[in-house]
């Protein structure tokens, strides 16, 4: 007889129930973390620009950006400063349904944007992105939904359980690991000053920690 699987939504998890469920933990550091956000590239003169011209976009808009014109006035351009595509072997992907079957659960749903493994599909999430959220009020869990989309991917990574992750309340960016049942969260950074330069600084320095997970050369890229 086929196991049945209880099903449970991304977008409806918080970190107390990923607790009671799964187990996971939120400690106060992870070196991976810690390596991630201390070890950053400088950024070119032209990245730098498109970052500040961002960042002078959004203190115009802030107030009156729904979640939606956040996302496409701001949080995409930003993202897209890094070009992460590498054709077949990694992309970013946005909306795209994941799932995966842990004990007696399925955890499903679509994520607001994710690094994985892939060319035209997601086939092994490294990254998960939340994003839109206006505040932790009117929005549940940011953090635990996900942290949620981050154990799929943990799951669907045979070979690795180190997941990475950034969700975003309002104005505020926070970047996240997960390593097998424990979670660590950095401290805000504001896009609405010039710590914009170093959340772009963090998405470089993903994009290059990725290429070494896929055993991609920088230089052949070139």
């Amino acid at each position: 007889m086929e196991q049945e699987f209880e099903k449970l939504y991304l977008n409806q998890m918080t970190q107390q129930g990923l607790y009671k469920i799964f187990g996971l933990r939120k400690v106060d550091k992870i070196q991976e973390l810690e390596s991630w956000l201390s070890n950053i590239p400088d950024l070119t003169n032209q990245e730098e620009s498109i970052a500040l011209f961002y960042k002078d976009r959004l203190l115009k808009n802030i107030d009156s950006w729904n979640e939606q014109e956040l996302s496409l006035g701001f949080i995409g351009p930003l993202i897209n400063i890094i070009d992460f595509k590498v054709p077949y072997q990694l992309n970013f992907f946005a909306q795209r349904p994941i799932s995966a079957k842990i004990g007696h659960y399925e955890l499903l749903g679509k994520p607001d944007g994710m690094l994985a493994a892939g060319n035209f599909e997601p086939e092994e999430p490294f990254f998960a992105f939340q994003e839109y959220k206006k505040d932790v009020n009117s929005s549940g869990d940011p953090a635990g939904q996900n942290l949620a989309a981050m154990l799929v991917g943990q799951t669907q990574n045979e070979n690795n359980d180190v997941i990475y992750g950034c969700y975003i309340v309002g104005r505020l960016w926070y970047f996240m690991v997960l390593k097998g049942k424990e979670f660590a969260v950095s401290k805000s950074y504001a896009a609405d000053d010039d710590e914009i330069i170093e959340v772009v600084k963090i998405l470089k320095a993903l994009r290059s920690m990725l290429l070494v997970r896929l055993g991609i050369s920088e230089d052949a890229l070139t």
